[in-house]
């Protein structure tokens, strides 16, 4: 049934996905019919996917949730934020336990704990008794938390019945004996027999009055413990407890981790200005060496980003470095196999693509005829034409495949708008602020690769709206504004890419704050930023370690989210937009490609050899006469547009020999490197290229300077740069 559980595994991911969102709109309009039932049908389809691979405590689970809806649908409970929380509870165990059967094709141990817990928690927000209830939680049974952990180690993973037994003091007399009672306990995990109340001194000892009470652990049901102590119901108090299943012992950490983790501290060690130059260079040194040892290159540039920036920023790094990966792939479910990626395509796609690969065909017919033409000494016009049409019917037919293919991983930016709701709500709710998201565009298409991208650096986004763009909703008040903020997601297509915008009407970004905290942060220097415009000055947090809030929480205020999302943008070959009012709100903009796949360059050539930028990178080219270049020492600068360019020559950033030429002019590509214009000097302009990139591999791979390789349709290679790092 491995095809059947596949899909179970995909449609199961999509009804959760649609049931929360469902979710949120019922929360926010509790009369929303249509959204009660998306809900309860996701919720009624799951329960039976789950059923069909008989898998008891997922179905319990989902039931659970099903009789909290129907109660909510037929007016006997109100759609609470606390039963919310316990459906998005639900939500996320479910999500949490597909993930673990994608890869174990199993349920937790601890689901059928899991499911009750959950089933009385959804039934203390209806109002209802919590007949099950998590261990520890009733005051009466505290004394749980305090069983010997090698007793607890018998009834770990399971549920189990506690029995709290409380002898009245004249039993005796009724002909009860209370120890022989609980000796009877079926599945007895645990006993303790200890006093009521402190001891008198023994002289008051009344030995006919029983000054014991009895807490004890059995695996057995209440309703089998119910009939043993039938005759002492007012004595004796039952619970259904779910006993987490033990943690297992943490593995050592790995001789890379500790080294790291050594290496952070040797930073954090106090010395003269040299001394920790030294020292930061040696540890560098160091890290580069163990990433590469264990095969983690990609996080060179990870690394390379925190080294640019303060001290306190690369120690993070290297302590998130000690932490990350490498921790991953010695577990064994990573080890195991790559998680599955799948793609749902449109049927009518799928045809056009059969069809055109049918017209491919028919065309590559003509070519056998061609070739026995020229073999029969057809005249050399009449061959030169036939193959002309051919061509060209080849070319147009390969033209509208690659469309067609592109068309297939082509998806609604929707796909990754779908957490921003809850993350809103969470956050929100946890705040204790008023927001509202706006979301608008999720019908923009985009290339799934991208989508992959856009999701994480969205979130920080968003993540720090609300944390500190978003005002409290009294100092809202106190501004005349509504209590209630907004934060607006847009997406839409301009100029061949996909643009996203995420604003807020927030207090917006202090320039001068952001300066303060740059140049206390060691980024820039005072003079350097006093130089700094407004708009120049709110690009600086994206460098690393800064960050306009004062406090750092486990939110934001680290100065690693702007970062990151700069990051991860650009390394998609797109750009990074920022523009803030105080007082009225923050914009930021991501400008992305529409696809990864094939990647629009303009190329130009260098010591004879071509080259290639993004075109979102690129803002113009044109000549520039020797004498409007501007010399200062060894630094050059042109002014374009009344704003002065520094000039840098791609030769000298590739180590290349000068060019002894003379020449009229020099030919400069101008380019936008997060809002800092740049000029290049090349030997010449040559074509826009539509290019599939291949990412450099084996020891070429460390050459951060190359983006890729493509090969153009005359056979030359092409090299892209990757301009960010060359700088």
């Amino acid at each position: 049934m491995n095809t059947l559980f596949d899909q179970f595994v995909l449609e199961s991911r999509e009804l959760l996905e649609a049931a929360g969102a469902a979710l949120l709109r019922l929360e926010r309009d509790p009369a929303d019919r249509v959204a009660v039932n998306d809900l309860f049908r996701a919720l009624h389809t799951l329960k039976g996917a789950t059923a069909l691979f008989d898998m008891a405590p997922f179905t319990r689970m989902v039931h659970a949730g099903e009789d909290a809806l129907m109660a909510v649908r037929d007016g006997q409970a109100a759609m609470t934020g606390d039963l919310a929380d316990r459906l998005l509870d639900l939500l996320d165990t479910g999500a949490a336990w597909v993930d673990g059967l994608e890869d174990s094709q199993a349920l937790p141990g601890d689901a059928d704990a899991r499911a009750q817990a959950l089933e009385a928690r959804l039934r203390a927000a209806l109002g209802g008794p919590a007949e099950s209830v998590e261990a520890g939680t009733p005051s009466a049974f505290a004394w749980v938390e305090e069983v010997p952990e090698a007793e607890r180690a018998k009834a770990a993973g399971r549920t189990v019945t506690a029995i709290a037994y409380d002898p009245a003091e004249d039993c005796f007399f009724s002909g009860d004996d209370p120890l022989d009672l609980c000796r009877r306990i079926p599945d007895l995990l645990f006993l303790r027999v200890e006093a009521a109340a402190a001891w008198p001194p023994l002289a008051q000892l009344d030995p006919y009055r029983c000054a014991l009470r009895f807490r004890a652990l059995s695996g057995a049901s209440k309703e089998d413990l119910a009939r043993l102590f039938r005759g002492v119901p007012d004595q004796v108090t039952f619970a259904t407890l779910a006993i987490p299943a033990r943690a297992e012992p943490a593995a050592p950490a790995s001789l890379a981790t500790a080294m790291l983790r050594e290496q952070a501290h040797i930073l954090g060690l106090p010395g003269s200005a040299e001394e920790t130059a030294a020292r930061r260079a040696a540890v560098l040194r160091a890290v580069r060496n163990i990433l590469t040892a264990e095969g983690r290159d990609a996080e060179q540039a990870v690394l390379d980003r925190a080294a640019e920036g303060p001290a306190e920023a690369l120690v993070r790094c290297v302590e998130s470095l000690a932490d990350g990966p490498a921790a991953e792939a010695d577990t064994p479910a990573n080890a195991a196999s790559p998680a599955r990626r799948a793609l749902r395509v449109d049927a009518e796609r799928m045809d056009r693509l059969m069809a055109l690969v049918g017209e491919l065909v028919v065309a590559k017919g003509s070519l056998p005829y061609l070739a026995r033409e020229a073999q029969d000494g057809r005249s050399a016009e009449a061959l030169a034409q036939g193959i002309k049409e051919a061509h060209g019917r080849i070319d147009s037919i390969v033209g509208e495949l690659q469309d067609a293919v592109l068309r297939l991983r082509v998806l609604p930016l929707s796909r990754v708008f779908d957490p921003l709701p809850r993350l809103v709500r969470d956050t929100a709710r946890r705040l204790g602020k008023a927001v509202e998201l706006h979301l608008s565009g999720g019908e923009t298409e985009a290339d799934k690769d991208i989508l992959d991208i856009l999701g994480e650096p969205l979130l920080h986004l968003v993540r720090n709206g609300l944390d500190h763009g978003v005002e409290a909703p009294e100092r809202r008040r106190a501004a005349g504004k509504p209590e209630v903020a907004a934060i607006r997601v847009r997406a839409f297509q301009d100029g061949g890419g996909v643009v996203v915008e995420v604003s807020d009407d927030g207090a917006g970004i202090d320039a001068d704050a952001v300066r303060r905290k740059a140049v206390a942060r060691g980024a820039v220097t005072a003079e350097q930023a006093a130089a700094l415009s407004d708009a120049e000055a709110l690009r600086l947090i994206f460098l690393p370690g800064v960050s306009t809030s004062d406090s750092v929480s486990d939110l934001s205020g680290r100065g690693v989210g702007m970062d990151a999302v700069r990051g991860a943008v650009e390394q998609a070959g797109g750009r990074v937009e920022v523009a803030s009012t105080p007082g009225a709100g923050t914009r930021v903009r991501l400008v992305l490609p529409l696809t990864m796949m094939v990647t629009r360059l303009v190329t130009v050539e260098t010591a004879g050899t071509l080259y290639g930028f993004p075109v979102t990178l690129v803002t113009g080219m044109q000549r520039v006469p020797h004498g409007a270049i501007r010399r200062m020492k060894h630094a050059e600068s042109v002014v374009v547009q009344d704003e002065v360019v520094p000039l840098l020559r791609l030769r000298r950033l590739l180590n290349l020999p000068e060019d002894e030429r003379e020449r009229k002019g020099e030919a400069v590509l101008l380019v936008d490197l997060g809002g800092h214009p740049v000029g290049l000097v090349v030997d010449a302009f040559r074509e826009r290229a539509d290019v599939v990139l291949k990412p450099m591999t084996g020891l070429l791979a460390r050459l951060r300077g190359y983006a890729g390789t493509a090969v153009l349709g005359d056979g030359r290679l092409l090299l892209a740069l990757n301009l960010r790092e060359l700088l």
